[in-house]
């Protein structure tokens, strides 16, 4: 016996698979007009879940073309520019103007060339540009906000995200309470990429390259002779780089390097840092982390692999900031050189890859 649904459930039915297919068959062109390029396949899917998504009580089109992250950035900025007030689009890592972030205070300790900026393209869109941060390089030089005089505090804890080049120190200082987490990538790859990613950077972009002490010091030399560059602020950056961000024991400034007074007491006291972040990814498994940390802090996990400041790729995408800049052969002297600076940070580096347990974290291991 066949049974006929009500009319009523076979028009619903009828509105669904028309509704399905004009998502379908007007994506690629509306979208094409929105952006002003071709639309890649998320892209396209997002259109389509936001067209058919009838809990959301907007129009249709509305809806799908909101559900569009780089079209919201555009709308964005077509509000503003009809005021008068805009100046450009936003960035990814600006925030996305049409959506709030509802979820805990995210303190995010980024740690240079650990795939950072790979994670806020992410991240950040899920928050409005007013929640977000808006000068997260405000912790260069090192005595800034490593330190995090107390001014800083008050002025940047209202932030619902809280990111830059910091130590952790300076952030539970500002603020202990809210969530704080960090990627780690292995230290050695880490030193190696700093220089090349330094090294591309366009010497006119830096300016004196002859003085400066952290890019300019990777023109200077070739990578074995970066590596021992005595500079203090660059040793900072080399020398056992992600004890003395977990410690704020810098050697900037000190007449007896703090972490290296005591290498035992400083591990120690690195390993208790490490344990006091909510959360630390591993960048080798970039994709694995970051849908662990989206299900800890209820963000919406990516629709797509994160990526992002790839140095190979960084001189096609920024012509005017960056060169080609070629890898330099690794040699004995080069890794001897490499484990020397990392003795600390090999540790943790190993901690952190204990916490994740999976196939992918034990391969990088």
């Amino acid at each position: 016996m066949t049974v006929i649904g009500s009319p009523r459930k076979r028009a619903a039915e009828m509105r669904q698979t028309a509704m399905n297919v004009i998502a379908v068959t007007s994506a690629p062109v509306l979208l094409r007009l929105s952006l002003g390029r071709w639309p890649c396949n998320s892209e396209r899917d997002a259109f389509r879940r936001g067209f058919i998504d009838r809990s959301v009580r907007l129009p249709a089109l509305v809806r799908a073309l909101s559900s569009v992250s780089d079209v919201c950035n555009l709308m964005g900025y077509a509000m503003r520019a009809e005021r008068g007030t805009a100046e450009a689009p936003l960035s990814p890592l600006q925030g996305d103007i049409l959506t709030v972030w509802t979820g805990p205070k995210l303190g995010f300790l980024h740690l240079e060339k650990c795939g950072g900026v790979a994670v806020m393209r992410w991240l950040a869109p899920q928050f409005h540009p007013e929640q977000i941060d808006p000068d997260p390089l405000r912790a260069v030089p090192p005595q800034n906000f490593y330190r995090a005089p107390a001014g800083i505090g008050r002025d940047v804890a209202r932030y619902a995200l809280l990111w830059g080049h910091f130590g952790l120190p300076a952030l539970e200082r500002i603020d202990p309470d809210r969530f704080k987490f960090t990627f780690l990538r292995e230290p050695r790859a880490r030193l190696v990429s700093i220089y090349h990613f330094w090294r591309s950077v366009r010497p006119d972009v830096i300016g004196d390259v002859a003085n400066d002490p952290l890019m300019g010091a990777a023109h200077r030399h070739d990578l074995l002779g970066f590596l021992r560059d005595p500079e203090p602020s660059l040793r900072d950056y080399l020398d056992n780089f992600y004890a003395r961000r977990l410690t704020g024991r810098y050697r900037t400034g000190a007449a007896i390097d703090p972490l290296m007074a005591d290498p035992a007491a400083s591990l120690a006291a690195a390993r208790d840092a490490l344990a006091r972040l909510d959360f630390v990814g591993i960048t080798e498994t970039m994709d694995d982390s970051v849908h662990r940390l989206a299900t800890l802090i209820g963000a919406k996990p990516p629709d797509r692999p994160v990526r992002g400041n790839v140095t190979a790729e960084n001189h096609v995408e920024s012509a005017d900031f960056f060169r080609k800049a070629e890898r330099t052969p690794m040699t004995p002297e080069i890794q001897t050189e490499l484990d020397r600076l990392t003795t600390l940070d090999r540790t943790l580096y190993a901690d952190a890859l204990a916490q994740h347990r999976t196939p992918h974290a034990r391969a990088a291991e």
